[in-house]
């Protein structure tokens, strides 16, 4: 009886020495996560391995847990200026996952954002569940409404996924080196609050990346000596684009013992959340038009990644 009890897959309580059983099949779920599209992902993963495994665990404690998911990476340069498609996806997969898990999830973003940030969350999120941060100087007074929901909501996770933070100057930057903080919400402010705190990235100028050593980025991303982000999460997730970031933490939970979550792992579902957001003028982030693609990459190159971490989950 107690060989049959061993073997079911019933998520491992945190500090249990059973919980690290599932650490193998969690790192090659992050390293395939990782896999480079050609900005030096595998390399700056190496700086903040065993972090999947570490975030993921938390969610499988037993403990219902309670989290604010930040994303919206807004390109005012772009013909038609909108949030890019990377991030949302992984954002709402992440919230979904959490909530079918037994815990409850809010996606954040700010208001250059909103439209794609609530075309990601149709038909997954209740609208009461997308926290939308104000332009200009009403973001103190917003922050203040967010700090009492945390309380009220006994909330104690921030994630942030594809969420640009200050750099070393104070400005958050884009891959291309321009300051946008004329269209960017100070969100990085969510890291201070004492919550548990997880970054997801992949281009060192994401919320979380000042977890990594700052000549790592410098050396290995383009422009990396204007853009790496200077906050730092207690987790890091890097991955060659961050929807795949946030997959892979839902790969985990899965890997981990959450069956529930298993919706989330068809390729199908985020082909629906990327249509939603394309429908509401979501910009492929390297190629800066409204097209359902993710950082310039084919759609063969992007689901295949999506389905191959699937696979190591299962």
């Amino acid at each position: 009886m107690a060989s049959a009890i061993q073997a079911t897959k019933a998520p491992a309580r945190k500090g249990s020495l059973a919980c690290y059983r599932w650490y193998p099949k969690v790192s090659r779920i992050q390293a395939k996560a990782a896999q480079d599209v050609g900005r030096g992902s595998e390399t700056l993963m190496t700086f903040a391995r065993g972090d999947l495994f570490k975030a993921a665990r938390r969610f499988v404690s037993g403990e219902s847990r309670k989290a604010l998911v930040v994303t919206g990476f807004y390109i005012p340069k772009a013909e038609h200026p909108a949030a890019e498609s990377d991030g949302p996806v992984g954002a709402t997969e992440i919230c979904a996952a959490i909530r079918d898990i037994g815990g409850d999830a809010w996606l954040v973003s700010d208001a250059w954002c909103e439209p794609v940030i609530r075309g990601a969350a149709k038909d997954v999120l209740p609208q009461d569940h997308v926290l939308i941060a104000p332009k200009g100087d009403s973001f103190d007074a917003w922050l203040d409404g967010t700090k009492t929901l945390i309380a009220e909501q006994h909330i104690d996770t921030v994630i942030f996924i594809e969420r640009v933070g200050p750099a070393s100057d104070g400005y958050p930057r884009n891959m291309r080196g321009i300051n946008i903080l004329e269209w960017t919400a100070p969100l990085s402010r969510l890291a201070s609050l004492g919550l548990h705190t997880i970054g997801i990235g992949d281009g060192g100028n994401e919320i979380g990346m000042g977890h990594i050593e700052s000549y790592a980025i410098e050396d290995i991303v383009d422009h990396g000596d204007e853009i790496a982000c200077t906050v730092p999460t207690q987790e890091l997730i890097v991955a060659g684009c961050s929807n795949w970031g946030g997959h892979a933490f839902v790969c985990s939970l899965y890997a981990m013992g959450h069956r529930e979550v298993a919706g989330l792992l068809d390729e199908q579902w985020h082909r629906g959340v990327l249509a939603n957001i394309t429908a509401a003028s979501g910009l492929d982030g390297v190629k800066l038009v409204n097209i359902p693609t993710v950082d310039g990459l084919s759609e063969r190159q992007y689901y295949s990644q999506i389905n191959a971490l699937s696979q190591l989950a299962r």
